[in-house]
């Protein structure tokens, strides 16, 4: 069993000056996991899995220019295998591979130009044999995650999300002198942006002050 978990979120730019306010982040992670399990002659049982959960989310604002930008990623990726029987071979194999990107900005005057992007990509894979003896085999694995995205400015909104959920599942079994094979793929690609180009309103003028009260 190996397990190799690459989690980031490094890109946070603020900036602000005069009449305009930027905000620019984008955050990303990846997952990639293997698991084999396998049983070969004699009598015995093998077993074996992984889990790993991923989630962070930022924030970045102006607040004296009215600009806000929220984005979250969350995931779940679980593996699990098992293997038994007495003589011949059993054996499965199971791998899996997610990556989730998100990126925001804010620019021009009052927040003016606003755009979102993520995408988010799950390949899963498995192989379950029996050959020969008597046994058999089980494997399953699955993933369930989603993105969001919120910006708010003086004169746009934007929101959007994505969300998948997959469970990938194999059994094999047999007496003497049988084989049995199980081959799985899934794969899964989405994503999704926008973009709102368009001069916000300008702020609204202040009312003038009333005249003193004469005594």
């Amino acid at each position: 069993m190996l397990k190799v978990l690459l989690l980031s979120a490094v890109v946070i730019m603020l900036l602000s000056s005069g009449a305009l306010a930027n905000i620019g982040q984008a955050e990303d992670f990846s997952i990639d996991a293997f698991n084999r399990v396998g049983r070969v002659g004699g009598a015995g049982w093998a077993e074996g899995g992984n889990m790993v959960m991923v989630g962070h989310s930022q924030e970045a604002h102006v607040p004296y220019r009215g600009g806000v930008a929220i984005q979250d990623e969350t995931g779940i990726l679980t593996q699990s295998a098992s293997a038994g029987g007495t003589g011949g071979a059993t054996f499965i194999s199971q791998d899996a591979s997610v990556e989730g990107l998100q990126d925001q900005l804010i620019a021009g005057y009052r927040g003016s130009l606003i755009k979102e992007g993520q995408s988010l990509k799950l390949n899963l894979g498995q192989e379950v044999h029996k050959f020969s003896g008597i046994g058999g085999a089980v494997g399953a694995q699955g993933f369930v995650g989603g993105q969001n995205q919120i910006i708010a400015t003086p004169g746009q909104f934007s929101a959007e999300s994505q969300f998948v959920g997959a469970v990938q599942y194999a059994a094999v079994s047999g007496g003497p002198c049988s084989n049995a094979f199980v081959d799985n793929n899934l794969d899964v690609k989405m994503d999704q942006g926008h973009m709102i180009a368009g001069r916000a309103a300008p702020p609204r003028p202040r009312p003038p002050c009333p005249p003193p009260c004469d005594p």
